[in-house]
């Protein structure tokens, strides 16, 4: 069984809205973003032992020619016989990924990121799944889609925009925020939009990847 992981419900949406059952693939939401979405892939990992896992989701981009939208495959955290046997695949690319422990909110923070560690492309999650995978023996991909750009501020500051414990905006700050930043309301609606486009782009990849990560889960 291969298990495709999601941190947020609403990143997920599109996929599992597109996705027919099979008995072979099984989408888990972990409901948490950062570290905590480590403890709760344990403790699904505790009941099933898939014979893949998939971590799929967005990221910010680092370098300021990726677009809203470009999906990757995070190199340095995929298992390599899975990107073997996945092969190249249109419109999704190859690079490094990084792990940051907080939203990264200002295109300054992402761009100073991005110039130290060259990499491509920066979430939350990934390292800390990776690490409960590679400690169990279970082959893992990271598959990402960008949902904001290097070179724009996000509209509200990242613990607004989600509550890192719940995996969903905190309505009362959220309110609150916009109440006294109205300006912001501009900007948010942006993103949103700009989320939703990513969230379509990851599931399409997902779809086009299918047929490799069969390949990749009878490898085990």
């Amino acid at each position: 069984m291969i298990a495709i992981v999601f941190a947020l419900e609403f990143e997920a949406a599109d996929f599992v809205a597109s996705s027919a059952k099979r008995l072979c693939i099984d989408v888990w939401q972990l409901g948490v973003t950062g570290h905590r979405a480590a403890g709760a892939l344990e403790r699904k990992l505790a009941v099933v032992r898939p014979s893949l896992v998939v971590s799929a989701g967005f990221c910010g981009a680092l370098q300021p020619e990726v677009p809203v939208g470009a999906v990757f495959v995070a190199q340095n955290f995929t298992t390599p016989s899975v990107l073997d046997e996945l092969g190249e695949i249109p419109g999704i690319q190859r690079a490094d990924a990084v792990c940051v422990p907080d939203v990264l909110a200002t295109a300054e923070s992402k761009s100073r990121l991005g110039r130290s560690t060259g990499a491509a492309i920066a979430d939350m999650e990934t390292a800390h799944l990776f690490k409960i995978c590679v400690d169990r023996e279970i082959p893992f991909l990271s598959l990402r889609v960008v949902s904001d750009v290097c070179n724009e501020d996000l509209p509200v500051p990242g613990d607004v925009l989600i509550d890192p414990q719940t995996g969903r905006p905190a309505p009362a700050l959220l309110f609150r925020y916009l109440l006294k930043n109205p300006q912001a309301s501009w900007g948010l609606n942006r993103l949103i939009k700009n989320s939703k486009l990513a969230r379509a782009k990851l599931s399409a990849a997902l779809h086009r990847c299918t047929p490799g990560l069969l390949r990749a889960a009878k490898e085990v």
